[in-house]
């Protein structure tokens, strides 16, 4: 294997092109255990769908339901309560008012509506662009969800901190942060609700409507609903960004035919997804193809590995159910930059991460 290969699935999320070594994991056994790592992996398509879809696979390890360094804080509290990052009896059903819910939304119009806002906010250098790749996809989430736009600046800072908490690289200052924005993000949804300000159709409104069957954990979901878009969103978004400067016929066919703007970017979900890896927990000793992976394992899911299969939002039973407003959103915002983008010159490299592959535009040389 070449030298400048990626060591591991970890430093291939930042890598600056790690597919022939995805590859080269795909053509191996769908499951092995990587002693330098101490953990399983799931490679290739095969691989990545037997383990997301195994119901002894669980998105938290047995007896940790909360990470500890979130116990007994206001982010862990959120945690706790966040569908897709739970099983059980007590989350099914709020899970399934919330796929309800985001179901409603018409993306004809949430996309004419997103037009407007990017159109507003075209990006004029690296920097900007860094900032809009985050802050559009929240501003349009906050809108679905009903707040006002004077409220979209805070609400997507309080947003982009809280995420922080949910990342192992985060540090004490960034952790402390996030405890302060998550306690904003609930006060700000308690506020709405209290206030009797939910609009009417929105997402909110649908979501109140059943809120008896939400529980407890109604607040600490819709914070989860602006959490899951941002990371998510953003690589979507620069990723396809990325995609356009290596391969510039793109911009010359979409913008002859704007209506391939939604299949370009189920392309770049599938070939250059957002989201690398994940990880699933045994709770049970389960058995892949012949191959036993013990009870209380991390095996993690190299979701990028999976080749033509599009995982990169998910699959089974936490497949994001957000998904069609997450490309709603990205295909509004690169109609309205993409003539800007054009003249705009651009090298990357990506944010340092374990899992979510999200460009950082520079106008330097590529790093």
């Amino acid at each position: 294997m070449p030298l400048d290969y990626p060591a591991d699935p970890f430093s291939a999320v930042t890598h600056a092109a790690p597919y022939d070594y995805y590859r080269r994991l795909a053509d191996g056994p769908p499951l092995r255990f990587d002693a330098r790592l101490d953990c399983w992996l799931a490679t290739g398509a095969t691989g990545v769908r037997a383990v997301l879809e195994h119901p002894a696979c669980r998105v938290r390890p047995p007896g940790l339901g909360v990470p500890h360094n979130l116990a007994g804080t206001p982010c862990g509290a959120i945690f706790a309560e966040l569908v897709r990052m739970n099983e059980g009896e007590r989350h099914a059903v709020p899970k399934q008012v919330l796929v309800r819910a985001l179901g409603q939304v018409d993306l004809a119009r949430l996309q004419e509506r997103v037009l407007q806002i990017a159109c507003d906010r075209v990006p004029g250098s690296a920097a900007q662009l860094n900032e809009a790749i985050f802050e559009l996809p929240l501003f349009a989430m906050a809108e679905v969800l009903g707040f006002a736009p004077a409220q979209w600046p805070a609400l997507a800072a309080w947003t982009r901190a809280f995420v922080a908490c949910l990342s192992p690289l985060s540090n004490a200052g960034q952790l402390a942060d996030a405890q302060v924005a998550a306690e904003a993000l609930l006060q700000s949804f308690s506020r709405l609700l209290r206030q009797g300000e939910v609009k009417p159709g929105s997402v909110l409104a649908a979501i109140v409507a059943e809120a008896d069957a939400m529980g407890d954990g109604v607040l600490a979901n819709l914070v989860g609903l602006l959490s899951q878009t941002c990371d998510a969103t953003a690589g979507l978004l620069g990723n396809a960004i990325v995609a356009l400067r290596a391969q510039p016929q793109l911009s010359t066919r979409l913008s002859a035919a704007p209506g391939l703007w939604p299949a370009m970017l189920r392309e770049v979900s599938r070939h250059d997804p957002a989201i690398h890896n994940t990880r699933r927990y045994t709770a049970d000793a389960v058995t892949f193809d012949g191959v036993r992976v013990p009870a209380g394992q991390m095996i993690v899911v190299v979701l990028a590995s999976a080749g033509d299969a599009e995982f990169g939002f998910g699959h089974g039973r936490h497949a994001c159910s957000g998904r069609s407003i997450a490309q709603t959103i990205a295909t509004a915002c690169l109609q309205a930059w993409a003539a800007a983008l054009e003249d705009l010159p651009l090298a990357w490299n990506y944010l340092p991460s374990l899992n979510a592959r999200i460009p950082v535009f520079h106008t330097g040389e590529m790093a």
